[in-house]
């Protein structure tokens, strides 16, 4: 099955890096969010397309989802979180949830930060490895990935693709999740996915 033009200039970008060198390519890969399905797919296809030969370029797969609940989890404070939720919901307090948001947010910046459990998972891999983050959305609202991406870049001298749900607002505004104001920030090439006939 033939990539979508989208994911092939993708993954393009990634061999001519790993073929001539230079700045390794850092590409956030904007779709709706109701097709996260068909884009997880569509990494799949490409992870292949990348291994194959003649590219044989390896591939790890990061799920930010499960990056969040390791940090949650480990901070101690899933129980408590889990309560503050629960009532805020409960009571339909917009305050009592935003606090819980940021108190996420917060674990997620505290050593180790999720940047820093980015660079553990691809710690240890072959250079010829592209990193492929997925399930962002599960960060949403507690963390903006903007940061996220500016910190890795410093540190990962690979080719780092994020999937991103939400939408394009002009040329370089993304909307996290397709409910967040706009973030025009991003240091990354901004490839969306074109919605097909």
């Amino acid at each position: 099955m033939p990539l979508r033009e989208e994911t092939e200039g993708i993954g393009e970008r990634i061999a001519a890096h790993f073929k001539a060198g230079g700045e390794p390519p850092f590409i956030l890969y904007q779709y709706a969010p109701k097709d996260e399905w068909e884009v997880r797919k569509e990494l799949g296809e490409l992870r292949r397309w990348l291994e194959a030969p003649p590219r044989t370029i390896a591939c790890a797969s990061i799920s930010l989802a499960d990056l969040f609940w390791q940090a949650v989890e480990g901070s101690g404070y899933l129980d408590e979180l889990v309560a503050q939720e629960r009532e805020a919901t409960a009571t339909a307090n917009d305050s009592a949830m935003r606090e819980v948001h940021e108190a996420v947010g917060e674990i997620l910046r505290q050593p180790p930060t999720l940047p820093d459990r980015v660079v553990a998972e691809v710690d240890g891999c072959d250079e010829r490895t592209a990193v492929f983050l997925y399930r962002a959305g599960a960060l949403y609202p507690a963390y903006r990935t903007s940061t996220m991406l500016d910190d890795l870049r410093g540190r990962l001298a690979r080719p780092v693709t994020l999937l991103y749900p939400g939408r394009l607002v002009g040329e370089y505004g993304l909307r996290f999740m397709d409910k967040s104001e706009p973030t025009y920030g991003y240091r990354a090439l901004i490839v969306p996915r074109e919605a097909q006939a």
